[in-house]
C-alpha cells in the first residue's frame, strides 16, 4: 500500500489517473458533485448538474466495472433536477433509500426522498423548509430521520456577504424529524459535507472556510467538537472500511471561486484528496487541476480512487489508491477489496 501511495504522490498525472467521460442518453454528464456507493452491487449513484450554464442535470446510476472504458453510459434515474449532496441507505427488504438535496431556480431547495429498486427510482416525498435554501449535504440517521448541512445562515445575498466577505460563521447542521426541519448545530464556517456514524456516536462535518473537520457527539451535539485541521477547505466526505475518511479538499478558495464562476484566471482549480485516520492525514492525490479541476468528492472502490468535480465533465479514475470507501452513511453492503 505504501508503494502505491508513493507512486500516486510522485506520478499523479499520466501514470495512474485518467479521465472517464460519463454520458446519459447520449449527452455528457457534467458537474458530478457527489456520489453514493453501493459496493454490494458494484454501482454508484451520481448527483450532477452543470452549474456554470445552469443546465439541469439529475441523478444517475453508474456500473463501476464499466470505468475501464474511456466513455461510460450511466442510467438516468431522475432528470430535470439541480441536485447537490446525496446519501444512500440499504433497507431490510433489499431496496435502497436515497436522499438528495434539490436546488431550484428561485433560490429555494428541498430534500427529495426516493426508493431505488434495481434501476427504477420511485419518488417517496419532498421535505420543504426555509432552512434548506443553502443546503449542501444530507446523511441518514435511520429510516426516518436525517441530517443536512447549510453553508450559510440565510437565503439571500446578505447572508453570503456576511460569511464569504466579512468572514462570519453562520453555517449549520440541521435535523429533519417527522418531516420537520430544525437547526441542530450552528456557528460553522461554510458547513459542507457530513458523515454520520451513530454506531460510534460520531458526526463529522466539513467546515470548508475553517480548513477543518469538526467531530461532534451525536448524543450531545451542543458539546464543543473535536477539530481536525486539514490541508485545504474540505468538501464531501466518504468513509473507508479501516475507519479512515476520504475527503476532497480545495487548497485555494480564491482559485476555486474564479473557476466556479468562469472568471478570468479561473481556467483550473486544484484537486486534492486526502485520507484521515488515527495515524494522521495522508494526501493521496494533489494536482493543479489542469486535467480535472476542483474535485468535490472521492470514493474508493476495488483498488481505485474515483473523483467527481463541481464543474468538470465525467470522472477522474486513479488505479492505485485507497480502496473500499463508501459514499453512504449506512453502507449498502460490505466494501469491495482488492
Amino acid at each position: 500500500m505504501t508503494l502505491l501511495l508513493f507512486t500516486l504522490l510522485t506520478h499523479p498525472a499520466q501514470a495512474t489517473c485518467r479521465t472517464v467521460s460519463i454520458t446519459a442518453n447520449g449527452h455528457p454528464v457534467i458537474g458530478i458533485e457527489d456520489m453514493a456507493l453501493d459496493a454490494a452491487r458494484g454501482q454508484a449513484v451520481l448527483s450532477a448538474y452543470d452549474r456554470r450554464t445552469g443546465t439541469a442535470g439529475g441523478l444517475y446510476l453508474l456500473t463501476l466495472d464499466s470505468l475501464d472504458a474511456p466513455t461510460v453510459a450511466a442510467v438516468p434515474l431522475a432528470t430535470g433536477l439541480r441536485p447537490a449532496g446525496i446519501d444512500l441507505r440499504a433497507e431490510p427488504d433489499g431496496s435502497r433509500s436515497l436522499l438528495a438535496i434539490s436546488r431550484r431556480e428561485d433560490g429555494s431547495a428541498t430534500v427529495e426522498r426516493y426508493r431505488l429498486d434495481g434501476s427504477a427510482l420511485t419518488h417517496q416525498g419532498t421535505i420543504a423548509s426555509p432552512l434548506l435554501c443553502r443546503g449542501n449535504d444530507v446523511a441518514f440517521l435511520d429510516g426516518d430521520r436525517f441530517l443536512f448541512t447549510s453553508s450559510h445562515g440565510g437565503c439571500g445575498w446578505g447572508a453570503v456577504i456576511r460569511d464569504n466577505v466579512l468572514g462570519g460563521r453562520h453555517g449549520f447542521v440541521g435535523l429533519v424529524e417527522n418531516d420537520d426541519a430544525r437547526v441542530l448545530i450552528g456557528g460553522i464556517g461554510f458547513a459542507n459535507g457530513l458523515f454520520a456514524d451513530p454506531s460510534h456516536d460520531r458526526l463529522t462535518v466539513a467546515a470548508t472556510r475553517e480548513d477543518a473537520l469538526l467531530v461532534y457527539r451525536l448524543s450531545d451535539p451542543q458539546a464543543p467538537p473535536r477539530r481536525i485541521a486539514v490541508p485545504g477547505g474540505p468538501d464531501n466526505l466518504t468513509m473507508a472500511p479501516d475507519g479512515r475518511l476520504l475527503v476532497a479538499l480545495h487548497p485555494s478558495p480564491f482559485r476555486l471561486a474564479l473557476h466556479r464562476y468562469g472568471w478570468p484566471g479561473g481556467a483550473a482549480a486544484p484537486t486534492r484528496i486526502a485520507a484521515l485516520g488515527p495515524a494522521g492525514t495522508e494526501v493521496l492525490l494533489d494536482e493543479d487541476g489542469e486535467r480535472f479541476p476542483a474535485a468535490t468528492v472521492a470514493l474508493g472502490w476495488n483498488g481505485r480512487l474515483i473523483a467527481g468535480s463541481v464543474t468538470a465533465p465525467g470522472l477522474l479514475v486513479c488505479d492505485a489508491a485507497a480502496s473500499g470507501a463508501t459514499g453512504s452513511s449506512a453502507p449498502a453492503g460490505p466494501p469491495a477489496t482488492r
